[in-house]
């Protein structure tokens, strides 16, 4: 858990992100309750390095921020953190579990924003089709 001066720290250094963010995402991901969870998920794994933890962590972090898309995390994980690919599905598949019941706790949306509205779609009738006929112009082939 990050103590209040260092979070004042980090709200004067980055105000944007605070400001773009809602105070309940941060309140979550920096809870203790939310690092216990992930170092669980990991040491369940057979992860017990401090700096693999830390590293699936930051990894985890990002996707609830909408910066990763959870369906990269296992491949990530692979490469960024140096996790087999076995180990890395089994953690990535645990993580997203642990995603989804928190964007739907937090009552968190997929996308955070949505850039612009889609044009709708016009729908085109479709025109019968002839039916087959032999092409009497195509010259055999022997």
């Amino acid at each position: 858990m990050v103590g209040s001066t260092e979070l004042q720290k980090l709200k004067e250094e980055y105000p944007e992100f605070f400001k773009k963010t809602p105070a309940k995402l941060i309140d979550f991901i920096l809870s203790e309750e939310t690092s216990s969870k992930i170092a669980d998920i990991c040491v369940k794994n057979g992860v017990g390095d401090d700096d693999k933890i830390e590293g699936i962590a930051y990894r985890i972090v990002l996707v609830l921020l909408n910066k990763l898309p959870k369906e990269n995390l296992a491949l990530t994980l692979e490469s960024g953190v140096g996790l087999t690919a076995e180990t890395a599905k089994k953690v990535a598949d645990e993580a997203n579990q642990f995603i989804s019941s928190a964007r739907a706790q937090l009552k968190l949306g997929e996308t955070v924003q949505i850039e612009k509205e889609l044009p709708k779609e016009t729908i085109v009738e479709e025109k019968p089709k002839r039916p087959p006929s032999k092409d009497a112009y195509r010259e055999k082939i022997e």
